[in-house]
């Protein structure tokens, strides 16, 4: 089991398993978890909690980028045993509880299992998913705006890659999660850097490069996206590479 914690921000954790990430936001006592990886990166969620000194009983909050399997993996989990809201944007509910379910089918990646990279994945991520991921039941809705959870992020919708993707800013941490609006480094990604993950992850390319241009000008000095390491750097100068990376 490997997972890598680095506060890449104050208070702001980037921990890193395999093939997906989550963060943990500290504001005294409390911890805010955005996103929590595949089903079975449940250790790993703990023991991303324990290298900062805190555990599971700790949290205070979830909140969600967006509903896919590799970001809501545990979240049902904590959600039970531990009694804590979880929140989400609420054109992603539908998405998250299984409702309306906006992600790359079986059909399309059989359909690429002759790239060797693909087939790599495709065996890591079933057996991290499971056979039956647990969607989520009782959620809390937001829309744009701050948060009233530990680290008070401001919600910034960025839709595309899910009808309701969201970002979380940190201005007084001067940190920027942007969960699959962008990433920097993805097992099937022939290139690293800020960039679009595959059109064929997204719900709506085009809506995900329009909604990239809500993150130019916020203020920070990292951007954490929940596939590959943290980029220091402005949103701006992000968004400009991941821009001129991507096909349209």
């Amino acid at each position: 089991m490997r997972v890598d914690v680095v506060e890449v921000a104050p208070g702001v954790h980037h921990a890193r398993a395999k093939h997906v990430s989550w963060v943990l936001v500290t504001d005294g006592t409390d911890v805010t978890l955005v996103d929590s990886g595949y089903p079975g990166d449940r250790a790993r969620v703990a023991a991303s909690l324990e290298a900062i000194g805190r555990s599971p009983a700790d949290l205070s909050a979830i909140l969600l980028t967006h509903g896919h399997p590799d970001h809501i993996g545990s979240v049902e989990h904590l959600r039970r045993v531990h009694r804590l809201p979880v929140r989400v944007h609420e054109r992603e509910v539908a998405n998250a509880r299984g409702q309306r379910i906006e992600q790359v089918s079986e059909a399309t990646l059989l359909r690429m299992l002759w790239r060797p990279d693909v087939m790599v994945w495709l065996f890591d991520v079933l057996r991290l998913k499971g056979a039956r991921p647990e969607r989520l039941r009782d959620l809390e809705p937001f829309t744009a705006g701050r948060l009233d959870v530990p680290g008070a992020p401001v919600a910034v919708p960025t839709p595309g890659h899910t009808s309701g993707h969201t970002s979380f800013h940190l201005p007084d941490r001067g940190a920027l999660l942007v969960g699959d609006a962008l990433m920097t480094g993805h097992a099937l990604a022939r290139q690293s850097g800020p960039q679009l993950l595959p059109a064929f992850f997204n719900t709506d390319t085009a809506q995900a490069r329009a909604s990239l241009e809500r993150l130019r000008g916020l203020a920070a000095e990292v951007v954490v996206p929940g596939h590959g390491p943290a980029f220091h750097g402005s949103p701006d100068v992000a968004v400009r590479q991941a821009l001129d990376r991507s096909p349209r």
